[in-house]
């Protein structure tokens, strides 16, 4: 049975300023009565969630669709229809290490003795050896490379969206090493999305266009990129269950892919001829390289003095 209707206020109840709208002019606070029924709160709440992930759905459509889009409409101020640059940049950054994280973890069913836990073996070692009857000394065989496990699959550059692999022969601080650097990998990222941009400042010098500008576009080129890796994996898995041949042909078709989108949204956003974007393009792809093997060796320097002092 539905409660009373609420009067309509008329004031925020946050600040006091008069209400013209369901938002406060003022502060901006939203004016919803939460003095409701259970239901109707859970209703806001999920539209509420559905609304961004709407927003969200609809701003990656268009990075692949309309390459360039997105930044062109922020700058020109119709912001309202799409996912804010930098909510973006998380979510798209979010669902990329997410998916490399339920696909990177966990033993795999091809792992070798060599990789079983330590103490398990060793359990298992003794118990062979108090049960087996003793056996004359054979005499000794040359060393024989073992073969590989049966069903065990050849690890490829499309079997995970960020691969950092150690075998079973890395000790515990390797493998602590390896998870402080993917820890630090995502901030690592976004703090060189300014740097980025700076690059697409001296890129573009003479298009007079302010640095946040560049900044806008570096957000959304970057995460633009990182749902293309989640594609790029997703189809090189795909193609693998053919061959292994056609899942690299497909990882690499995706990738040229990723490639072209990327010029197409310079093209677009910074309006120049394709001879002069190609160029750019290439300039753009070694700067921003060196800056990106710059980073992750201070992430590895930063990865191991963590591990160090733990």
């Amino acid at each position: 049975m539905s409660g009373p209707v609420p009067t309509p206020r008329t004031n925020c109840q946050n600040c006091g300023a008069p209400l013209s709208g369901p938002y406060c002019s003022a502060c901006g606070q939203h004016d919803v009565d939460y003095h409701r029924s259970f239901g109707h709160v859970l209703e806001d709440a999920l539209e509420g969630v559905f609304h961004f992930d709407g927003k969200f759905l609809k701003s990656a459509r268009y990075v692949f669709t309309r390459p360039g889009f997105l930044t062109s409409e922020f700058i020109a101020g119709r912001r309202t229809r799409y996912t804010n640059p930098v909510r973006f940049y998380f979510f798209a950054s979010f669902l990329l290490f997410a998916v490399n994280l339920l696909t990177g973890s966990g033993p795999s069913a091809s792992d070798s003795p060599d990789k079983q836990a330590p103490a398990a073996k060793a359990a298992a070692d003794a118990v062979e050896t108090v049960a087996a009857p003793k056996k004359e000394p054979a005499a000794p065989k040359p060393e024989e490379t073992p073969a590989p496990a049966a069903g065990a699959a050849k690890k490829s550059w499309y079997s995970q969206p960020i691969i950092i692999d150690l075998d079973g022969k890395h000790d515990a601080k390797g493998r602590a090493l390896a998870d402080e650097f993917e820890h630090l990998l995502p901030a690592m990222l976004f703090f060189c999305v300014p740097v980025l941009a700076l690059v697409l400042k001296l890129v573009y010098l003479g298009s007079r266009r302010l640095y946040v500008e560049h900044l806008i576009f570096a957000l959304h080129t970057q995460a633009m990129a990182f749902l293309s890796f989640l594609m790029i994996w997703a189809g090189g898995w795909l193609g693998s269950l053919a061959s292994e041949g056609v899942g690299s042909a497909v990882g690499a078709v995706l990738t040229l892919g990723m490639v072209y989108l990327i010029y197409r949204s310079l093209r677009s956003v910074y309006g120049q001829g394709r001879g002069r974007t190609a160029f750019k393009l290439v300039a753009l792809f070694l700067v921003y390289g060196i800056v990106l093997i710059i980073g992750f060796l201070g992430l590895a320097a930063a990865a191991y003095a963590l591990v160090a002092r733990g």
